[in-house]
């Protein structure tokens, strides 16, 4: 079974094509951390993409951020050069 961060990554890679060889090669733990960040924000999404509650709409605008703004923190946690103790 996959592990989370794994999946992350996997869907980090789906999503930007173009980053497959950086986010592929990093492997510092606050890479893997926003890969299962994303994993998680994503599942939300979809969840509340589904949803007929009242508040979906709005839950749905604010995961789509999170999802942004994490492929952005991936980026850039794959173009760091700075190692982690």
């Amino acid at each position: 079974m996959m592990r989370i961060h794994e999946r992350g990554r996997a869907r980090l890679i789906m999503r930007l094509p173009s980053w497959r060889a950086r986010f592929e090669r990093s492997s510092s733990q606050s890479f893997l951390d926003v890969c299962e960040a994303y994993e998680q924000a994503w599942v939300a999404l979809e969840q509340w993409s589904r949803s007929e509650r009242p508040t979906s709409s709005t839950m749905v605008a604010d995961y789509r951020e999170i999802v942004a703004s994490l492929e952005l923190d991936a980026k850039l946690y794959a173009t760091s050069s700075v190692e982690e103790p």
